[in-house]
C-alpha cells in the first residue's frame, strides 16, 4: 500500500503540473456545449435533451485528455521504468486512473454553474447531474485510459481505437440519459445510481486485466 500511495502521489503531482489537461478538458467541454446550444432554433425545449448533449461532450472531453496520461510516459520510457522498479501493471493502471479521475472531477465541479446557465436547469437537476458524473466518471476514466493504451499499441490508429472502445460507453450513456419515471423520480434516481455503481464494479476488473495485458505487450 505504501508503494501504491507513493505512485499515486507521483501521478497526481505530474497532472497538477500539467495545466494543459485542465485547459484542454474545460475548453473542449465549453466550446462543444456552446455549439449544441447555438445550433438550436428553439431554446425553450433545451432542457428536454440536455443529458445526451452533456454526456456526449463529456465522453469526448475525457477521451481527448486521456492520452496525456500515458503517451509521454511511454515515449520517455517512464512506463517501462515503473515496471522495472517493481510496480505491477495493475497498480500503474489504477494509479493513473485515480489521478485522471481526480483531475477531471475538479474542472467538472467548476463547469456545473456553466451547465446550469447554458441549459437553464434547476439546482436540483444540476445536483443530480453532478452525482451522475461523480459516479460514472470512474468507469469512463478506466475505459478512456484503456483506449489510450490501445492507441499506443495500434500506433495511433484512431479509427480502430474508436470502433473498439466506443461500444463500452453505451451502457453508461443509456443509464445516464434515460428519462426519469415521474411517478417515483427519487426511487428511479436511486436505482440509476446503483446501476452505475454496478457498471463500475464490472468495468474495474475488466479494464485492469486488459490494461495489464496491453502494457506487457507494448513494453516488450
Amino acid at each position: 500500500m505504501k508503494d501504491f500511495f507513493k505512485l499515486l502521489k507521483r501521478e497526481i503531482r505530474i497532472c497538477m503540473n500539467n495545466s494543459s489537461i485542465f485547459f484542454s478538458f474545460s475548453t473542449f467541454f465549453i466550446t462543444s456545449s456552446l455549439i449544441f446550444v447555438f445550433a438550436l432554433d428553439d431554446l425553450t425545449n433545451i432542457i428536454v435533451f440536455y443529458k445526451p448533449v452533456v454526456w456526449v461532450v463529456l465522453i469526448f472531453s475525457i477521451m481527448l485528455v486521456s492520452e496525456n496520461f500515458l503517451h509521454e510516459d511511454y515515449s520517455d520510457g517512464s512506463l517501462k521504468e515503473l515496471q522495472f522498479l517493481g510496480f505491477s501493471e495493475e497498480t500503474i493502471f489504477l494509479c493513473k486512473s485515480l489521478a485522471m479521475w481526480l483531475i477531471i472531477l475538479i474542472p467538472a465541479v467548476f463547469l456545473m454553474p456553466i451547465i446550469l446557465i447554458f441549459f437553464k436547469l434547476s439546482y436540483n437537476d444540476v445536483l443530480k447531474l453532478f452525482l451522475n458524473i461523480f459516479i460514472s466518471t470512474p468507469s469512463l476514466t478506466l475505459i478512456s485510459l484503456l483506449s489510450a493504451l490501445f492507441s499506443i499499441q495500434l500506433k495511433r490508429n484512431k479509427i480502430v481505437q474508436f470502433v473498439i472502445i466506443l461500444p463500452f460507453f453505451i451502457p453508461i450513456v443509456i443509464f445516464t440519459t434515460t428519462s426519469e419515471n415521474f411517478a417515483e423520480p427519487s426511487k428511479y434516481f436511486g436505482d440509476q445510481l446503483l446501476i452505475l455503481i454496478g457498471i463500475f464494479f464490472i468495468t474495474l476488473p475488466v479494464c485492469l486485466y486488459a490494461g495489464k495485458l496491453i502494457m506487457r505487450e507494448i513494453n516488450k
